[in-house]
């Protein structure tokens, strides 16, 4: 009798450990579903970032190389004939206010191109793709957790019903002995 209520018990355990193990494995299933959506999302925040520092660089480029066209005009203009001096002057003063304000548009596009990419960034990752596969996981998640608290549940259930119904055959059994033994023995 404790041999079979030992096996229920064992039987029930397995069940249990069963059931944590289906547990167990859909949640790393799900975790690793997690990582790939969130590496994925690194990435492209990373290509984005990338992207803008290239056209930040390229710009401060033309900027320089403006700046430096600027100034061979101004040393080209210097060196001119000193009646034309205040001519020179003026032209130049008109190279660096261009160049000055093409500086400016091109610090005013890279800010432009900037915002514009950490924009795009931020909108992907706050996505409804994202957004929606962070609820999927979460609801994943919470789906197993359900899935295997209902199933340790039922384990426990079924082990305490197999433990309830062992001690009940046990006990018939004592009774059906008691009275044998008490009949064989000459008792009442």
């Amino acid at each position: 009798m404790a041999e079979n209520e030992k096996k229920m018990t064992d039987k029930a355990a397995e069940m249990a450990d069963q059931a944590k193990n289906v547990a167990t494995e859909k949640l790393g299933d799900l975790k690793a579903d997690a990582a790939e959506a969130v590496d994925a999302a690194k990435a492209k925040v990373q290509e984005v970032t990338a992207s803008a520092s290239e056209k930040l660089d390229d710009l401060k480029e033309d900027a320089a190389e403006a700046v430096v066209a600027a100034k061979a005009k101004v040393q080209e203009v210097t060196a001119g004939a000193s009646e034309k001096f205040d001519d020179l002057k003026e032209d130049a003063a008109e190279a660096v206010e261009a160049a000055k304000a093409k500086a400016q548009e091109f610090v005013a596009e890279a800010s432009a191109t900037i915002n514009d990419l950490k924009a795009k960034a931020t909108e992907f990752a706050n996505s409804e793709k994202v957004t929606a596969m962070k609820a999927e996981a979460a609801e994943k998640f919470d789906d197993l957790k359900e899935d295997a608290a209902e199933a340790v549940d039922t384990a426990k259930a079924k082990a305490q019903e197999l433990a309830a119904e062992a001690s009940e055959t046990v006990t018939e059994v004592t009774q059906k002995a008691k009275g044998f033994f008490s009949r064989l023995f000459g008792g009442k």
